[in-house]
């Protein structure tokens, strides 16, 4: 009987032994296999150990044995709590309480290896058999085993407890996956606690170890993943928003989901599954198709769905034909979200319009599929938006856009691309003969009332660009519809332009001239010209400066052909301190020749005040140069001093406490005002050459001029009258009491080294 026990036991240790043998090779993608057989491997030491420690002839080996068996079967205990914990999903770390167990476990397989020697924890005595042959079995347990047996309850509880919660919150799928651990672990502590507790002669939980890693080893790695995926996928297949339909080798459906049904069920077409599946077959589907794919659209319940219906067959491994499936697959979510993102990927998100990228690729193919019509792109543009979305409000403004794009996308009927390029550009492409001028602005003209305020009107100025070649890309026909517009920006008047090849060439002129301008200044292309003024007594010992630029390959160019187009683009300040500084070190070339009276009268820019420090690049090149700041003469514009009056006037004040004569420039061609006159403290009023020039009324010309002498004097400045022509024009301002002259009577704009050694510190005839 003992001996069948033993054999029993050594049987278990082999079939526990092959289980995690079979697990290693068979199931080594399974990321629990690694903790089971772990698990395997100890219990599987334990049943061998405790069985060769009854064969034992002496004490002190059954001794030895019976604590290999102990200690195998503390860490087989270890093993199957971590095992549990992974199989349960418990991935939170144990920190210090690992620490812990580990200890706890070290301590107690210390003490089980140490007993054979010195007999303190249990002892082995021999059991004597009818044939007079004995075998050892444990007997007489110390106080400390107590040590052992509470570790074992601790982590067995523990094993038990989470298996135990586990089930309770686990679906009822799910149920058979942890009951079959819990049950057989709960069997085996309960036959080894009545071992303990009875004192029986052997313990016969080991016989169950088998049993229980066969039930744990099968159902853990084997039988339930697969019946829990059989589960899942039914579940899955039965609730997924797809349809599939599933057909055996013989041609039979043996499995359908809702989706499918709902499918063949849909608004107006209804029909079994079986007819479907044929139909499929007659339209889309011949004998050597393996694989297929098609899209269809179908009404459910009033809304319409797309679907792609996929076929394939299925083959063993051994390429034999098992069946085939239908999968539908419902894209109705995807086909929506990408019309969604293509719209906003190609359509202005305030208008509904094309934004400009789709609107030149829709254009571009409109006019490619109709090379034999003639085409117009017209851009269109709200004169001064910006006022009313900082008078009125950013909702106002939008509001306004809306109603533009309302009436651009309505002016030119269905056979036109409508889109908006920015801001309050909008464009359209349209056939020519379809264009017509008076219809348009009569279109647009329903925009003048459209801001409830009498003393604003909305004004549309619109740019044609005739498409002569199709090769040019439509943003670039935009701009030069645009380019049109900019021709008639500031009228009240015209509200139509048409872009021609002198805007062209404008327009590449422009663009050369500010692109060469640094390399100009680098190569001090510019050069500084001074034009001679006379004093009364004929006296010139100063006179203005200018710029000319004599280009490598254009030779001169006149100011009027570069100076607004700086002005424009800002470079003009960087320009006007180059001319001041050639000046500056004009002066001081002066001082060294003795000409200590001489000045010169440089131009300060309206753009200047916004661009530069004008008081400080002044201040710093009359130290620079050593020079006085009296012989710097600054003519400021009436108009650059309107822009901002208070800090204007501030900055005058400033450069004419420094000795700086300051000059009002241009005086009778801009806001002249007497207002002006009387706030703006200045030394020197410089008369526009408009009262010169011949009108018909020039008697009244002459009385203003007249006056404004007069006025000046009483305000204790002195004048300077500029383009000065004819001898009789120099007589009448002598007798008005012009204390300079300048103008072409006396001398053109010259290089200033031809100023200096023909006018210069010279006296001439008046």
């Amino acid at each position: 009987m003992i001996y069948m026990l033993v054999g029993l036991m050594f049987g278990g240790a082999a079939f526990i032994l092959g289980c995690a043998v079979y697990g290693k090779f068979k199931l080594k993608d399974n990321s629990m296999e690694k903790y089971e057989r772990r698990a395997l491997l100890l219990s599987a030491g334990t049943v061998a150990s405790y069985a060769t420690g009854i064969l034992m002839k002496t004490e002190f080996l059954a001794l030895l044995f019976f604590g290999i068996c102990t200690l195998l079967e503390c860490f087989a205990v270890l093993s199957v709590f971590f095992f549990v914990r992974q199989y349960i999903g418990v991935n939170k770390d144990l920190g210090i309480k690992k620490s812990i167990i580990y200890s706890a476990a070290i301590f107690d397989s210390a003490i089980m290896l140490i007993n054979p020697f010195i007999n303190f924890v249990f002892k082995a005595e021999p059991y004597y058999l009818e044939s007079g042959i004995y075998v050892y079995r444990i007997s007489d347990f110390m106080p400390i085993y107590t040590f052992h047996l509470i570790f074992l309850l601790i982590m067995g509880l523990l094993i038990l407890i989470m298996l135990l919660s586990k089930m309770i919150n686990a679906p009822g799928a799910y149920m058979i996956k942890y009951s079959t651990i819990f049950i057989s672990l709960a069997v085996i502590a309960t036959v080894s606690a009545s071992h303990v507790y009875f004192r029986f002669m052997f313990d016969y939980s080991l016989l169950l170890y088998a049993a229980a890693a066969f039930f744990i080893f099968y159902y853990s790695l084997i039988y339930i993943p697969r019946g829990l995926m059989d589960r899942l996928l039914f579940f899955t297949v039965a609730t997924m928003n797809d349809g599939i339909i599933c057909i055996d080798a013989d041609g039979k459906i043996v499995h359908s989901n809702k989706a499918a049904k709902d499918y063949c069920e849909a608004d107006a077409v209804i029909m079994t599954l079986e007819n479907q599946v044929k139909s499929w077959f007659i339209e889309n589907i011949d004998g050597r198709t393996a694989t297929r794919t098609w899209e269809t659209q179908r009404r459910i319940e009033g809304i319409e769905h797309y679907y792609s219906i996929e076929y394939r067959r299925i083959f063993d491994s051994s390429l034999k034909y098992l069946g085939c499936f239908f999968l539908i697959h419902d894209k109705t979510e995807e086909y929506i979200k990408y019309h969604a993102e293509k719209y906003r990927a190609t359509h202005d998100a305030l208008t509904g319009l094309y934004n400009k990228d789709y609107f030149c690729e829709q254009a571009s193919e409109m006019m490619d599929n109709n090379p034999e019509k003639d085409y117009y792109i017209i851009v269109t543009d709200v004169k001064n938006f910006k006022i009313v979305n900082d008078v009125f409000g950013v909702e106002s403004g939008d509001n306004l856009l809306k109603k533009i794009a309302d009436i651009t996308s309505s002016v030119g009927g269905i056979n036109c691309i409508y889109g908006r390029l920015t801001g309050d550009k909008f464009t359209i492409c349209m056939q020519k003969e379809q264009f017509s001028e008076d219809e348009m602005l009569n279109a647009y003209s329903v925009l003048d009332s459209f801001i409830d305020n009498a003393d604003f009107k909305i004004h549309i100025h619109i740019g044609v660009y005739e498409v002569t070649d199709r090769n040019i890309r439509v943003s670039l026909m935009c701009d030069r519809a645009n380019l049109a517009i900019k021709t008639i920006k500031e009228s009240y008047r015209s509200f139509v332009a048409y872009y021609d090849s002198r805007l062209r060439e404008s327009f590449i002129n422009e663009h050369r001239v500010i692109s060469e301008f640094e390399r100009a200044i680098n190569e001090e292309q510019f050069r500084l010209y001074i034009q001679p003024q006379i004093f009364a007594d004929g006296k010139i010992i100063g006179g203005e400066a200018l710029v000319r630029w004599f280009h490598p390959e254009d030779g001169m160019i006149p100011p009027d052909k570069f100076i607004k187009i700086f002005e424009r683009t800002g470079l003009i300040s960087k320009l006007d301190k180059f001319i001041w500084e050639l000046a500056c070190m004009k002066l001081s070339y002066w001082t060294e020749m003795g000409l200590e009276n001489s000045y010169i009268s440089i131009n300060i820019s309206q753009k200047d005040f916004y661009l530069i420090n004008v008081y400080d690049v002044i201040i710093s090149l009359v130290k620079k140069y050593d020079i006085s700041p009296k012989r710097l003469h600054l003519e400021i514009t009436e108009t650059a001093m309107m822009d901002n009056p208070q800090a204007q006037l501030e900055l005058v004040a400033r450069l004419r406490s420094e000795g700086f004569i300051v000059e009002i420039d241009d005086f009778g061609s801009g806001y002249s005002s007497l207002n002006m006159l009387k706030d703006f403290d200045a030394d020197v009023l410089k008369i526009d050459m408009g009262f010169l020039q011949k009108t018909e009324r020039q008697e009244k010309s002459h009385s203003i001029l007249k006056m404004i002498i007069t006025l000046a004097k009483l305000l204790n400045m002195e004048v300077i009258t500029e383009g000065v022509e004819t001898k009789n024009q120099v007589d009448f301002l002598a007798e008005y009491g012009c204390d300079i002259y300048q103008g072409y009577y006396f001398a053109k704009p010259m290089p200033v080294e031809d100023f200096e050694k023909d006018f210069l510190n010279v006296t001439v005839e008046i």
